[in-house]
Protein backbone atom coordinates (compact mmCIF):
# COMPACT_ATOMS: atom_id res chain seq x y z
CA UNK A 1 0.00 0.00 0.00
CA UNK A 2 0.89 3.97 -0.54
CA UNK A 3 -0.35 7.27 0.24
CA UNK A 4 -1.36 9.53 -2.62
CA UNK A 5 -2.28 12.79 -2.65
CA UNK A 6 -4.72 14.36 -4.53
CA UNK A 7 -6.03 17.54 -6.06
CA UNK A 8 -9.56 17.16 -6.86
CA UNK A 9 -13.42 19.04 -7.82
CA UNK A 10 -16.35 17.74 -6.57
CA UNK A 11 -19.74 18.26 -8.42
CA UNK A 12 -20.56 22.27 -7.36
CA UNK A 13 -16.75 22.62 -9.04
CA UNK A 14 -15.06 23.64 -5.80
CA UNK A 15 -11.35 22.55 -5.88
CA UNK A 16 -10.55 19.62 -2.66
CA UNK A 17 -7.10 18.17 -1.40
CA UNK A 18 -6.69 14.99 0.35
CA UNK A 19 -4.85 11.68 0.66
CA UNK A 20 -5.70 8.00 0.13
CA UNK A 21 -4.32 4.58 0.74
CA UNK A 22 -4.43 2.55 -2.02
CA UNK A 23 -1.98 -0.18 -4.19
CA UNK A 24 -1.41 1.77 -7.20
CA UNK A 25 -2.25 5.08 -9.01
CA UNK A 26 -5.29 3.00 -10.92
CA UNK A 27 -6.94 2.01 -7.38
CA UNK A 28 -5.76 5.68 -6.09
CA UNK A 29 -7.99 7.18 -8.57
CA UNK A 30 -10.75 4.73 -8.29
CA UNK A 31 -11.00 5.16 -4.69
CA UNK A 32 -11.42 8.99 -5.32
CA UNK A 33 -14.17 8.56 -7.84
CA UNK A 34 -16.06 6.81 -5.67
CA UNK A 35 -16.64 9.88 -3.65
CA UNK A 36 -17.74 11.62 -6.22
CA UNK A 37 -14.71 13.52 -7.55
CA UNK A 38 -13.15 14.39 -10.35
CA UNK A 39 -9.40 13.84 -9.96
CA UNK A 40 -6.89 16.65 -11.02
CA UNK A 41 -3.46 15.80 -9.54
CA UNK A 42 -2.27 12.48 -8.09
CA UNK A 43 1.29 12.11 -6.35
CA UNK A 44 2.17 9.72 -4.99
CA UNK A 45 4.04 10.15 -1.53
CA UNK A 46 7.53 9.34 -1.02
CA UNK A 47 9.59 7.64 1.87
CA UNK A 48 9.75 9.74 4.80
CA UNK A 49 13.61 11.44 5.12
CA UNK A 50 15.04 10.69 8.36
CA UNK A 51 14.90 14.69 9.19
CA UNK A 52 11.19 13.96 9.09
CA UNK A 53 11.34 10.74 11.13
CA UNK A 54 13.61 12.50 13.87
CA UNK A 55 10.86 15.46 13.93
CA UNK A 56 8.19 13.25 14.18
CA UNK A 57 9.65 11.68 17.04
CA UNK A 58 10.92 14.90 18.67
CA UNK A 59 7.49 16.53 17.98
CA UNK A 60 6.83 20.19 17.79
CA UNK A 61 9.01 22.67 19.78
CA UNK A 62 7.23 25.29 21.61
CA UNK A 63 8.92 27.64 20.29
CA UNK A 64 7.64 26.24 16.74
CA UNK A 65 3.96 26.72 18.01
CA UNK A 66 4.40 30.24 18.78
CA UNK A 67 6.03 31.29 15.80
CA UNK A 68 3.17 29.85 13.65
CA UNK A 69 0.45 31.59 15.98
CA UNK A 70 1.99 35.15 16.27
CA UNK A 71 2.67 34.50 12.43
CA UNK A 72 -0.81 33.02 11.66
CA UNK A 73 -2.36 36.32 13.73
CA UNK A 74 0.05 38.80 11.37
CA UNK A 75 -1.50 37.24 8.01
CA UNK A 76 -4.92 37.59 8.69
CA UNK A 77 -4.71 40.79 10.24
CA UNK A 78 -3.12 41.96 6.81
CA UNK A 79 -6.39 40.67 5.41
CA UNK A 80 -4.81 37.33 4.24
CA UNK A 81 -7.49 34.91 3.86
CA UNK A 82 -7.29 31.63 6.58
CA UNK A 83 -6.63 29.24 3.95
CA UNK A 84 -3.81 31.29 2.43
CA UNK A 85 -2.15 31.95 5.86
CA UNK A 86 -2.30 28.05 6.70
CA UNK A 87 -0.53 27.42 3.12
CA UNK A 88 2.27 30.15 3.58
CA UNK A 89 3.24 28.77 6.92
CA UNK A 90 3.02 25.43 5.64
CA UNK A 91 5.87 25.99 3.03
CA UNK A 92 7.90 27.94 5.44
CA UNK A 93 7.79 25.65 8.77
CA UNK A 94 10.97 23.75 9.14
CA UNK A 95 9.60 21.09 11.78
CA UNK A 96 8.33 18.43 9.41
CA UNK A 97 5.36 17.38 12.20
CA UNK A 98 4.57 20.94 12.24
CA UNK A 99 4.24 21.01 8.27
CA UNK A 100 2.04 18.32 8.33
CA UNK A 101 -0.27 19.42 10.54
CA UNK A 102 -0.74 22.54 9.26
CA UNK A 103 -1.59 21.13 5.69
CA UNK A 104 -3.89 18.80 7.85
CA UNK A 105 -5.32 22.12 8.63
CA UNK A 106 -5.51 23.78 5.57
CA UNK A 107 -7.24 20.87 3.99
CA UNK A 108 -9.95 20.64 7.03
CA UNK A 109 -10.75 24.54 6.20
CA UNK A 110 -10.80 24.13 2.98
CA UNK A 111 -13.51 21.78 3.50
CA UNK A 112 -15.34 23.80 5.70
CA UNK A 113 -14.37 22.58 8.75
CA UNK A 114 -13.49 25.80 11.72
CA UNK A 115 -9.57 25.79 12.81
CA UNK A 116 -10.91 24.94 16.35
CA UNK A 117 -11.90 21.80 15.36
CA UNK A 118 -9.10 21.00 13.12
CA UNK A 119 -6.19 21.71 15.83
CA UNK A 120 -8.32 19.44 18.14
CA UNK A 121 -7.10 16.86 16.45
CA UNK A 122 -3.78 17.01 17.41
CA UNK A 123 -4.42 17.16 21.25
CA UNK A 124 -0.31 16.22 22.15
CA UNK A 125 0.49 19.30 20.00
CA UNK A 126 -2.48 22.00 20.69
CA UNK A 127 -3.79 22.13 24.24
CA UNK A 128 -7.25 22.18 25.09
CA UNK A 129 -7.03 26.28 25.89
CA UNK A 130 -5.29 26.66 22.31
CA UNK A 131 -8.29 24.68 20.96
CA UNK A 132 -10.87 27.04 23.09
CA UNK A 133 -9.79 30.11 22.21
CA UNK A 134 -9.69 29.33 18.35
CA UNK A 135 -13.31 28.84 19.18
CA UNK A 136 -14.00 32.05 21.25
CA UNK A 137 -11.94 34.11 18.20
CA UNK A 138 -14.26 32.41 15.79
CA UNK A 139 -17.36 33.33 17.39
CA UNK A 140 -16.47 36.83 18.39
CA UNK A 141 -14.24 38.16 15.39
CA UNK A 142 -11.41 38.57 17.15
CA UNK A 143 -9.26 36.00 15.82
CA UNK A 144 -6.32 38.15 15.51
CA UNK A 145 -6.54 39.91 18.91
CA UNK A 146 -7.12 36.58 20.43
CA UNK A 147 -4.29 35.08 18.46
CA UNK A 148 -1.59 38.23 19.58
CA UNK A 149 -2.68 37.42 23.56
CA UNK A 150 -1.97 33.31 23.35
CA UNK A 151 1.09 34.30 21.34
CA UNK A 152 2.06 36.89 24.23
CA UNK A 153 1.57 33.98 27.08
CA UNK A 154 2.99 31.18 25.21
CA UNK A 155 5.76 33.07 25.31
CA UNK A 156 6.16 34.16 28.55
CA UNK A 157 5.85 30.46 29.37
CA UNK A 158 8.10 29.70 26.95
CA UNK A 159 10.29 32.21 28.33
CA UNK A 160 10.01 30.93 32.32
CA UNK A 161 10.83 27.48 31.25
CA UNK A 162 14.03 28.20 29.13
CA UNK A 163 15.06 30.62 32.86
CA UNK A 164 14.13 27.55 34.72
CA UNK A 165 16.44 25.28 32.96
CA UNK A 166 19.23 27.71 32.17
CA UNK A 167 19.10 27.94 36.21
CA UNK A 168 19.48 24.75 36.52
CA UNK A 169 22.45 23.78 34.36
CA UNK A 170 25.11 24.50 37.37
CA UNK A 171 23.39 22.32 40.06
CA UNK A 172 23.22 19.55 37.20
CA UNK A 173 26.89 19.71 36.30
CA UNK A 174 28.01 19.59 39.82
CA UNK A 175 25.75 16.98 40.46
CA UNK A 176 27.13 14.55 37.52
CA UNK A 177 30.64 16.14 38.52
CA UNK A 178 30.31 14.18 41.78
CA UNK A 179 28.79 11.04 40.52
CA UNK A 180 31.61 10.53 37.60
CA UNK A 181 34.07 11.07 40.33
CA UNK A 182 32.69 8.83 42.92
CA UNK A 183 32.42 6.31 40.28
CA UNK A 184 36.13 6.33 38.83
CA UNK A 185 36.98 6.52 42.73
CA UNK A 186 34.99 3.27 43.71
CA UNK A 187 36.23 1.29 40.48
CA UNK A 188 39.87 2.57 39.99
CA UNK A 189 41.29 4.44 42.79
CA UNK A 190 40.19 2.18 45.79
CA UNK A 191 40.75 -1.03 44.71
CA UNK A 192 44.69 0.00 43.82
CA UNK A 193 44.92 1.34 47.73
CA UNK A 194 43.01 -2.05 48.87
CA UNK A 195 45.74 -3.51 47.11
CA UNK A 196 48.34 -1.89 49.12
CA UNK A 197 46.17 -2.13 52.75
CA UNK A 198 46.67 -6.00 52.11
CA UNK A 199 50.10 -5.97 51.28
CA UNK A 200 51.06 -3.80 54.44
CA UNK A 201 48.89 -5.92 56.89
CA UNK A 202 47.05 -2.37 57.93
CA UNK A 203 44.41 -2.46 60.31
CA UNK A 204 41.84 -0.41 58.84
CA UNK A 205 38.97 1.67 60.45
CA UNK A 206 35.34 0.85 59.79
CA UNK A 207 35.10 4.21 57.63
CA UNK A 208 37.70 2.76 55.62
CA UNK A 209 36.45 -1.06 55.26
CA UNK A 210 32.58 0.29 54.00
CA UNK A 211 34.34 1.82 51.13
CA UNK A 212 36.30 -0.92 50.53
CA UNK A 213 33.27 -3.48 50.33
CA UNK A 214 30.99 -0.45 48.39
CA UNK A 215 33.66 -0.99 45.87
CA UNK A 216 34.50 -4.15 45.84
CA UNK A 217 30.79 -4.45 45.33
CA UNK A 218 30.68 -2.14 42.08
CA UNK A 219 33.59 -4.23 40.47
CA UNK A 220 32.20 -7.14 40.80
CA UNK A 221 28.74 -6.71 40.58
CA UNK A 222 28.15 -3.35 38.21
CA UNK A 223 26.13 -5.53 35.98
CA UNK A 224 23.36 -5.74 38.99
CA UNK A 225 24.20 -2.41 39.78
CA UNK A 226 23.16 -1.46 35.99
CA UNK A 227 20.37 -3.93 36.14
CA UNK A 228 18.27 -2.66 39.17
CA UNK A 229 19.40 1.26 37.85
CA UNK A 230 17.86 0.37 34.37
CA UNK A 231 14.58 -1.38 36.54
CA UNK A 232 14.23 1.52 38.97
CA UNK A 233 14.30 3.78 36.11
CA UNK A 234 11.51 2.13 34.03
CA UNK A 235 9.78 1.56 37.39
CA UNK A 236 9.77 5.38 38.27
CA UNK A 237 8.41 6.68 34.69
CA UNK A 238 5.65 3.96 35.19
CA UNK A 239 4.70 4.53 38.60
CA UNK A 240 4.83 8.70 37.64
CA UNK A 241 2.63 8.58 34.87
CA UNK A 242 -0.18 6.46 37.24
CA UNK A 243 -3.22 8.68 39.22
CA UNK A 244 -1.65 7.63 42.52
CA UNK A 245 2.33 8.51 41.40
CA UNK A 246 1.08 11.98 39.82
CA UNK A 247 -0.89 12.47 43.00
CA UNK A 248 2.68 11.76 45.14
CA UNK A 249 4.82 13.50 42.95
CA UNK A 250 2.95 16.40 43.21
CA UNK A 251 2.89 16.47 46.93
CA UNK A 252 6.64 15.63 47.73
CA UNK A 253 7.50 18.27 45.20
CA UNK A 254 5.61 21.16 47.01
CA UNK A 255 7.49 20.17 49.94
CA UNK A 256 10.82 20.21 48.71
CA UNK A 257 12.93 23.20 49.63
CA UNK A 258 13.20 26.05 46.97
CA UNK A 259 12.25 24.32 44.67
CA UNK A 260 8.39 23.51 46.05
CA UNK A 261 8.39 27.43 46.02
CA UNK A 262 9.13 27.83 42.43
CA UNK A 263 6.60 25.46 41.87
CA UNK A 264 4.07 26.66 43.67
CA UNK A 265 4.38 30.39 42.00
CA UNK A 266 4.63 28.57 38.58
CA UNK A 267 1.20 26.82 38.67
CA UNK A 268 -0.60 30.06 39.88
CA UNK A 269 1.81 31.90 37.17
CA UNK A 270 0.53 29.37 34.19
CA UNK A 271 -3.28 29.10 35.86
CA UNK A 272 -3.43 33.13 36.19
CA UNK A 273 -2.25 33.29 32.63
CA UNK A 274 -4.52 31.02 31.19
CA UNK A 275 -7.21 31.74 33.01
CA UNK A 276 -6.98 35.61 31.92
CA UNK A 277 -6.72 34.44 28.60
CA UNK A 278 -9.59 32.48 28.75
CA UNK A 279 -12.40 34.56 30.14
CA UNK A 280 -10.76 38.12 28.62
CA UNK A 281 -12.08 36.00 25.28
CA UNK A 282 -15.59 35.60 26.32
CA UNK A 283 -15.82 31.92 27.61
CA UNK A 284 -17.44 31.01 30.38
CA UNK A 285 -15.95 31.44 34.50
CA UNK A 286 -17.02 27.57 34.65
CA UNK A 287 -15.90 26.34 31.16
CA UNK A 288 -12.21 28.19 31.90
CA UNK A 289 -11.90 26.71 34.53
CA UNK A 290 -12.63 22.95 33.11
CA UNK A 291 -10.30 23.99 30.46
CA UNK A 292 -7.30 25.53 33.04
CA UNK A 293 -7.79 22.11 35.33
CA UNK A 294 -6.81 19.98 31.74
CA UNK A 295 -3.78 22.05 31.72
CA UNK A 296 -2.01 22.34 34.67
CA UNK A 297 0.17 19.53 35.27
CA UNK A 298 0.25 19.30 39.21
CA UNK A 299 -2.76 17.12 40.54
CA UNK A 300 -3.08 18.93 43.48
CA UNK A 301 -4.36 22.42 41.22
CA UNK A 302 -5.99 19.93 38.73
CA UNK A 303 -8.47 18.55 41.72
CA UNK A 304 -8.51 21.86 43.51
CA UNK A 305 -9.80 23.52 39.78
CA UNK A 306 -12.15 20.80 39.21
CA UNK A 307 -14.03 21.69 42.60
CA UNK A 308 -13.94 25.11 41.58
CA UNK A 309 -15.82 24.49 38.42
CA UNK A 310 -18.51 22.65 40.19
CA UNK A 311 -18.86 24.95 42.75
CA UNK A 312 -19.35 28.00 40.66
CA UNK A 313 -21.57 25.83 38.67
CA UNK A 314 -23.62 25.62 41.30
CA UNK A 315 -24.07 29.25 42.33
CA UNK A 316 -20.82 29.89 44.34
CA UNK A 317 -18.60 32.74 43.77
CA UNK A 318 -14.87 31.77 42.87
CA UNK A 319 -13.35 33.54 45.53
CA UNK A 320 -15.49 32.22 48.25
CA UNK A 321 -13.98 28.74 47.38
CA UNK A 322 -10.48 29.37 46.71
CA UNK A 323 -10.21 31.14 49.80
CA UNK A 324 -10.90 28.01 51.75
CA UNK A 325 -8.63 26.39 49.49
CA UNK A 326 -5.00 25.80 50.89
CA UNK A 327 -3.08 25.30 46.91
CA UNK A 328 -4.16 29.31 47.04
CA UNK A 329 -2.44 31.74 48.98
CA UNK A 330 -4.77 34.74 49.82
CA UNK A 331 -4.02 37.08 47.47
CA UNK A 332 -5.88 35.16 44.92
CA UNK A 333 -9.22 34.95 46.96
CA UNK A 334 -9.19 38.55 47.70
CA UNK A 335 -8.23 40.16 44.03
CA UNK A 336 -10.61 38.02 42.49
CA UNK A 337 -13.11 39.08 45.11
CA UNK A 338 -12.24 42.54 43.94
CA UNK A 339 -12.57 41.46 40.20
CA UNK A 340 -16.38 39.81 40.90
CA UNK A 341 -17.54 42.61 42.60
CA UNK A 342 -16.41 45.19 39.69
CA UNK A 343 -17.13 43.35 36.49
CA UNK A 344 -13.50 43.51 35.90
CA UNK A 345 -12.33 39.89 36.73
CA UNK A 346 -10.45 39.28 33.52
CA UNK A 347 -8.38 42.63 34.03
CA UNK A 348 -7.70 41.36 38.16
CA UNK A 349 -6.36 37.82 37.06
CA UNK A 350 -3.94 39.61 34.04
CA UNK A 351 -2.88 41.79 37.42
CA UNK A 352 -2.37 38.63 39.62
CA UNK A 353 -0.71 36.89 36.74
CA UNK A 354 2.11 39.68 36.61
CA UNK A 355 2.56 39.51 40.17
CA UNK A 356 3.30 35.56 40.20
CA UNK A 357 5.36 36.06 37.34
CA UNK A 358 7.77 38.48 38.58
CA UNK A 359 7.75 36.51 41.83
CA UNK A 360 8.85 33.96 39.77
CA UNK A 361 10.96 35.10 37.84
CA UNK A 362 12.70 36.30 41.19
CA UNK A 363 12.90 32.67 43.09
CA UNK A 364 14.31 31.11 39.30
CA UNK A 365 16.62 33.98 39.36
CA UNK A 366 18.06 33.14 42.60
CA UNK A 367 17.49 29.13 42.41
CA UNK A 368 21.30 28.83 41.66
CA UNK A 369 22.41 31.31 44.71
CA UNK A 370 20.17 29.37 46.99
CA UNK A 371 21.33 26.40 46.00
CA UNK A 372 24.89 26.52 46.08
CA UNK A 373 25.47 26.14 50.01
CA UNK A 374 23.44 23.05 49.50
CA UNK A 375 25.90 21.82 46.66
CA UNK A 376 28.80 22.94 49.18
CA UNK A 377 27.84 20.84 52.00
CA UNK A 378 27.43 17.73 49.88
CA UNK A 379 31.13 18.00 48.57
CA UNK A 380 32.56 18.90 51.53
CA UNK A 381 31.13 15.48 52.81
CA UNK A 382 32.28 13.52 50.33
CA UNK A 383 36.09 15.36 50.35
CA UNK A 384 35.48 14.82 54.18
CA UNK A 385 34.72 10.88 53.94
CA UNK A 386 37.03 10.38 51.80
CA UNK A 387 39.93 11.95 53.90
CA UNK A 388 38.83 9.96 56.46
CA UNK A 389 38.72 6.77 54.64
CA UNK A 390 41.55 6.83 52.65
CA UNK A 391 44.08 9.28 54.19
CA UNK A 392 43.57 8.13 57.99
CA UNK A 393 44.83 4.62 56.87
CA UNK A 394 47.81 5.61 54.90
CA UNK A 395 48.79 8.37 57.89
CA UNK A 396 48.66 6.00 60.61
CA UNK A 397 51.16 3.24 58.32
CA UNK A 398 53.87 6.13 57.62
CA UNK A 399 53.48 7.67 61.39
CA UNK A 400 54.43 3.88 62.54
CA UNK A 401 57.42 3.58 60.38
Amino acid sequence: MALFNYLAKDQAGKQITGAVDAANETAAIALIRSKNLYVISLIKKERESLTEVVSDIRGVPSSEKVAFTRQLATMTAAGLPLPKSLEVLALQSSNQKMKKIITECLRDVEGGSPLSVSVGKFPKVFSPTYKALLRAGEASGKMQEILLRLADTMEAQQEFRSKFKAAMVYPIIVVITMIVVVIIMMVFVIPKLSAMYKSLNAELPLPTLILLGISNFTVNYWWLILFLGIGFGTGFVYFKNTDMGKDLLSRLIFKMPIIGKITKEKELTEFTQTFSLLIGSGIPIVEALQIVSEVVENTLYKVSLENAAKSVEKGYTLSKFLKTDENFPPVVSQMIAVGEETGSLDTIMEKLSHYFATETDNAVKGLSTAIEPIILVLLGGMVGLLILSIITPIYKLTSSL
